[in-house]
């Protein structure tokens, strides 16, 4: 990993082969004031964070470590959903997606996604569409624009699209954290002033959904 950059002159002067690693790029997103952010900071962080975490793992076993408490301190507490076991079906089996749902969590709608409002939480494709031809090992995450679903690969971990009238499947993110930080700083782009810590208490209820059997 390469060293920290503080200042983002520096980073401006390294020669053109040197790519600053993620954890500059997250720390000079979160410490400099929006106003003095450049247009283009936030987009350039998000396709760096793209491009250097295709093949990247940290401890975790996903290439980025994200706290709960930065989702919860940017879109608020009650914004942010985290899953229990019992949420999770049988063909999420990916261990590091799995951690990352229940400690870390989703924010429930942040644009481009809007998280799921299924009876049950993180239906399969199959159980969603009650179609069986719909692939059983695909678990729906919730929407995007263009009438297309972000699921995960149980399997893998692995973060992509699905249209079901045309049964296309894309690849989105290379896990659930860098689709993370994809929602945190697009909202960040969007809302800088958003940084207001929610009220104080558990995540967001999923009262609503029933367990699975």
């Amino acid at each position: 990993m390469h060293g920290l950059t503080s200042d983002p002159t520096t980073a401006a002067a390294r020669t053109p082969g040197q790519v600053p690693s993620l954890l500059t790029l997250a720390r000079l997103t979160t410490t400099r004031e929006p106003s003095s952010a450049g247009l283009f900071w936030n987009p350039a962080a998000l396709i760096g964070c793209l491009l250097l975490s295709t093949d990247r793992r940290t401890a975790s076993g996903l290439a980025l470590d994200l706290p709960h408490r930065l989702l919860a301190r940017d879109f608020g507490r009650s914004r942010i959903v985290r899953f229990e076991d019992l949420d999770f079906p049988p063909s999420l089996t990916h261990e590091p997606t799995r951690r990352f749902l229940r400690d870390t969590g989703l924010p429930e709608d942040a644009f481009p996604l809007r998280l799921g409002q299924d009876d049950i939480a993180l239906p399969t494709l199959h159980e969603h569409y009650e179609d069986p031809a719909a692939p059983a090992h695909l678990i729906r995450l919730g929407t995007l624009p263009g009438d297309e679903d972000a699921v995960i690969d149980g399997t893998t971990g692995t973060i992509l699209t699905w249209h079901h009238p045309t049964t296309t499947l894309r690849p989105l993110t290379p896990d659930v954290s860098t689709l993370t930080y994809t929602l945190w700083l697009l909202h960040r782009t969007v809302t800088p002033e958003a940084t207001a810590p929610g009220p104080k208490g558990a995540s967001a209820p999923l009262e609503h959904r029933t367990p699975r059997p």
